[in-house]
């Protein structure tokens, strides 16, 4: 059996060349900053709270731990900065007078909103540089790397 028939055997070959690639993967997507984080001097956490926020506006610290997988402690931490920033406002709940519900101020809307086009833009990018099937292996290997990822933290 050749090296590469042994890494697509579903054997200790294949796991081995998986676990690496996707090791690989989580630390390029951690060291990617966008424009707008580098411009504001904000972190990659910040970035993905407010993208959170965005998604649930009026949402509070738990259900943004439970969206992100950030411990509270690390989500408060970066929320004093962006509320400190402006980006993010705080609201008492009309339902719950104990609780706290979240907003992104219009400023913080814009840099999300800019963040995600940039994404969006490279991501485009990427995928005109491929042929066709490679395209359609690629998002196919995304949809089903998307639905797997929740078991690797079971």
């Amino acid at each position: 059996m050749t090296m590469r028939e042994e890494e697509n055997d579903g054997g200790p070959g294949e796991t081995r060349h998986a676990a690496l690639s996707l090791e690989r993967l989580a630390v390029q997507l951690l060291q990617y900053r966008p424009r707008e984080a580098r411009t504001n001097d904000l972190s990659t956490q910040q970035i993905i709270i407010m993208a959170a926020i965005a998604d649930r506006p009026g949402c509070g610290v738990n259900a943004l731990s439970a969206q992100t997988g950030m411990f509270q402690s690390t989500i408060s931490r970066s929320l004093s900065g962006l509320l400190k920033k402006g980006l993010v406002r705080r609201e008492k709940s009309p339902k719950d007078t104990r609780a706290v519900e979240l907003f992104l101020s219009d400023e913080g809307q814009r840099i999300i909103s800019s963040t995600r086009q940039e994404w969006r833009d490279r991501v485009s990018a990427m995928l005109a540089e491929m042929v066709p099937s490679d395209r359609a292996s690629l998002l196919t290997g995304l949809d089903l790397l998307v639905r797997a990822i929740p078991r690797l933290s079971d």
